[in-house]
C-alpha cells in the first residue's frame, strides 16, 4: 500500500451511513417510529472507510468534521438558514463521537469539514501524498488530488489556477443548498463564459466584480459572496490563533 493519506469528508460519510441505517417500524394504530442499530451504524462506517482505503491504496486516514461554530454564519447570518429545521439522521451524533474516538479526526472552531479538508490538503500538517475523498464537487476549489465517490468514482487533479477559477465560479453562481445567492441572473453556463480564458486570479476577480456591477451591486457585495464560497486553504488560516482569515483578493 502506498504511503498516501486519505483525507475523508467525515460529514458526508456520517450522513450517508446513518441515513442508510435508519429503519421504520409500523406499530399499527397509525403509530410509526424510526430507529437505528448503533452497532450496525458503527460496523457499516468502519467497513466503508476500510473499503475506500483499500481501493484507493491509502496507508493513512485523516477525517475532517464540521464544528458547531461557523465563521460564515458570523459574516452572513442567513448562511444555511434554510437547513435550520432539518433533522440529522438517527444516531448521527453518537456515530460522530465514536468516529472521533477511533480515527484521527480534525475539527476546529469556526470551520466546516470542507475547510479542514482544504487546510489539510494545502499544508504540511500531514506529510506526503494526500487524496481528498468526498462526493461534494464544491471541493474543486481546493488545489489537490481528489477522488469523487459518486457513481463509478472519479479521480481528478486541481491545480491552484483551476481552484481559483472554481472559487470565482461559485462566487458568481452562489449555492442554493447553502443559502447564499451569488450574482443575480448568473448560472453555471454564464459564469463559465465570464471566466473562461482568463489567466490570472486578478483578471477573474475583476470580471466577477464587473458582473456584479452590471446588476447594480458593488465590489463589497461580490466580496461577501466570495468569502462565503471560499473553502479555506492553509493561507486562509491563522494557525497560532486557530481562526480563519477572511479571503481578500490579490490586487
Amino acid at each position: 500500500m502506498f504511503d498516501k493519506t486519505m483525507l475523508l469528508d467525515g460529514d458526508i460519510f456520517l450522513y450517508m451511513v446513518t441515513t442508510q441505517c435508519e429503519e421504520e417500524i409500523n406499530w399499527g394504530d397509525d403509530l410509526f417510529t424510526l430507529h437505528s442499530d448503533f452497532k450496525k451504524c458503527r460496523d457499516k462506517l468502519a467497513d466503508t472507510i476500510t473499503f475506500y482505503q483499500n481501493i484507493l491504496l491509502c496507508k493513512h486516514i485523516a477525517i475532517a468534521l464540521t464544528h458547531k461554530l461557523n465563521f460564515r454564519k458570523r459574516i452572513y447570518p442567513e448562511y444555511k438558514f434554510n437547513r435550520k429545521h432539518l433533522r440529522k439522521p438517527v444516531a448521527y451524533q453518537a456515530l460522530k463521537d465514536w468516529m472521533k474516538e477511533n480515527y484521527k479526526c480534525y475539527e476546529k472552531p469556526y470551520l466546516e469539514g470542507d475547510d479542514c479538508l482544504g487546510i489539510l490538503a494545502t499544508s504540511d500538517i500531514i506529510k506526503g501524498d494526500k487524496l481528498v475523498v468526498s462526493k461534494d464537487k464544491d471541493l474543486k476549489t481546493i488545489p489537490a488530488q481528489h477522488y469523487y465517490i459518486q457513481g463509478q468514482g472519479e479521480y481528478f487533479d486541481i491545480d491552484e489556477h483551476k481552484a481559483d477559477y472554481w472559487h470565482m465560479h461559485q462566487t458568481l453562481t452562489g449555492d442554493v443548498s447553502d443559502n447564499y445567492k451569488g450574482c443575480p441572473t448568473v448560472g453555471a453556463k454564464t459564469a463559465s463564459k465570464i471566466l473562461d480564458g482568463l489567466k490570472t486570479s486578478k483578471e477573474m476577480w475583476e470580471a466577477v466584480v464587473a458582473q456584479y456591477e452590471k446588476q447594480n451591486l458593488s465590489a463589497k457585495d461580490a466580496l461577501l459572496q466570495a468569502r462565503l464560497a471560499r473553502i479555506c486553504r492553509a493561507s486562509d488560516y491563522n494557525f497560532k490563533r486557530q481562526r480563519p482569515i477572511l479571503w481578500t483578493p490579490r490586487i
